[in-house]
């Protein structure tokens, strides 16, 4: 009897920190976004590391701040109308199984949304945009924005994207921090005599 006893406890144990390491997949990534988003008004000036050589109408910079877990983190910037529309981009997970994605993308939805990332300030809570809407394999592209409650001040154009996108037989999920500008403002000029009129069309 004191055998089977102790056998059902040790069945108890396993399976209680079984589920425990299981619902513990993901570690918050709210203290290295809070260092992201202190340094959005400066361009994410502090937190450029590394310039990159790669395509030629894009300004690519390694990220000092690094999410635990993620692919790869960087910045990017983009030359339109005499300007620079930077953008800091991490890709937080690649995985084919799309049951995988969803779980792990609904999970860093939890962790960003209406959490208070600044130490003083009014400005402290993210807010999503619209209702939660869940990936799904027919459509490849997905996406979920937050804004910051700032209605006015420097954070008021500031989006937090996160995005699911399948290509290549595989779901990878981004989180990318950048300005939200008036679509025209984020189009090419056509003055030929404007050195950043190739700049990327956000149309």
């Amino acid at each position: 009897m004191t055998k089977k006893l102790m056998l059902s406890s040790a069945i108890i144990l396993i399976a209680f920190f079984s589920s425990a390491q299981t619902k513990n997949t993901l570690t918050t990534i709210r203290p290295q976004l809070e260092k992201v988003i202190n340094d959005y008004p400066n361009q994410f000036a502090l937190i450029k590391g590394t310039q990159n050589q790669g395509d030629p109408s894009v300004i690519e910079y390694s990220s000092k701040v690094e999410l635990k877990g993620a692919v790869e983190t960087k910045i990017l910037g983009y030359p339109a109308n005499k300007k620079i529309n930077w953008l800091w981009e991490a890709k937080l997970l690649v995985t084919e199984e799309t049951k995988e994605m969803q779980k792990q993308y609904k999970a860093y939805y939890n962790d960003i949304l209406g959490k208070s990332l600044f130490s003083k300030g009014a400005n402290n809570s993210i807010t999503a945009s619209g209702t939660y809407s869940a990936p799904s394999e027919e459509l490849r592209l997905w996406s979920n924005q937050f804004h910051i409650n700032d209605v006015t001040g420097e954070f008021s154009k500031l989006v937090i994207d996160l995005v699911a996108e399948y290509q290549n037989f595989e779901w990878t999920i981004y989180l990318r921090v950048y300005d939200k500008e008036k679509d025209e403002d984020m189009r090419p000029t056509k003055d030929t005599n404007d050195p950043w009129r190739y700049g990327t069309n956000k149309n």
